[in-house]
């Protein structure tokens, strides 16, 4: 199965795939595997590939491949910025945090433009009216062309649509907060919003596009993170494995795999298809970031595409 590519962004001028590529854990040490995660997303029709600044060298990997590829204009980049040391902008520094952070994410990506540009985690002590006119001066550089928001809230989302709506500015084209059918407990790190069911309105009301990351709730749903390892305080665990358990390991979480299992054994569908399926079923336009280590995941996530649930089914996956 190939992915297809929509016009769900506005103002990118380029059509997006049905997923988006994560390459958070991209290295230079590692980059054939990568060149090669890209190259098959490629072939299967992927256009949207998800990176940041804060991402170690993936920037660097992203840029690397496709240079050597030649193509640039056949892929919508996604990168972001802002992180901070603090997990959010810098409100001291903000406008020349923005300049720096984008030369250097050019520089890195081999790009003279960034397709979509995000602010990476909200600093709600910055108004939106500095935050809105500083990234509405890069689209107008040509430097970007279209913005972003991952991991703000809606109510901050809001205030800077109003803002840029009412000054005839550039708004926010695309929203990456956190969707998967498994519920995390608590953010899994500071900073990390998660789309709720007032979010889902918002979406389903604005159009906005959600470029869903976590969308298969870090791995939680191959099983590896059961009530098995929750119980046994014998096993020595890694601080990941630890905060998986604290942010997943419910009992809720537990049954909706139990659940997604039962649905997708007897089609053919392992418990990570469904998940992923679960989100791709939303009515509202969402892109799930996905993470794939190899291409048979990858391969995994695309079958994902093919699996059709209807509207109980969805209900009894999602039920508590």
């Amino acid at each position: 199965m190939s992915l297809t590519a929509r016009q769900l962004i506005a103002g990118l001028g380029k059509p997006v795939s049905e997923l988006a590529l994560g390459t958070a854990f991209y290295n230079m040490s590692m980059r054939e595997e990568s060149f090669a995660l890209l190259d098959a997303f490629v072939e299967r029709g992927g256009t949207l590939v998800d990176s940041g600044r804060v991402y170690g060298e993936s920037e660097a990997v992203l840029g690397e491949w496709m240079r050597t590829r030649g193509i640039r204009e056949q892929v919508a980049v996604i990168t972001k910025c802002g992180h901070g040391t603090d997990h959010r902008l810098p409100a001291a520094n903000f406008e020349e945090m923005v300049s720096e952070e984008l030369e250097t994410s050019m520089r890195l990506l081999k790009t003279e433009y960034v397709d979509l540009y995000m602010l990476h985690r909200d600093n709600p002590e910055i108004p939106v009216d500095r935050i809105m006119n500083r990234l509405n001066r890069e689209i107008d550089a040509g430097r970007v062309r279209t913005i972003g928001a991952s991991n703000w809230t809606y109510d901050r989302i809001d205030a800077a649509q109003s803002y840029a709506a009412r000054y005839g500015m550039h708004g926010f084209s695309a929203v990456s907060n956190n969707l998967s059918l498994a519920a995390p407990a608590a953010a899994f790190y500071p900073g990390l919003v998660t789309t709720d069911p007032a979010g889902e309105r918002w979406h389903r009301q604005s159009g906005v596009l959600l470029v869903a990351w976590s969308a298969q709730a870090r791995g939680f749903f191959s099983g590896r993170y059961g009530p098995v390892i929750r119980a046994d305080g014998s096993r020595e665990l890694d601080s990941f494995a630890k905060r998986m358990i604290e942010v997943y390991g419910t009992d809720e979480n537990h049954e909706r795999l139990r659940r997604a299992e039962d649905l997708g054994r007897p089609r053919g569908y392992t418990a990570v298809e469904v998940a992923l399926a679960w989100v791709l079923h939303k009515p509202f336009p969402v892109v799930p970031i996905v993470g794939p280590r190899t291409v048979d995941e990858l391969r995994s996530c695309v079958k994902a595409l093919s699996l059709k649930l209807t509207p109980a089914e969805i209900r009894w996956l999602e039920r508590i």
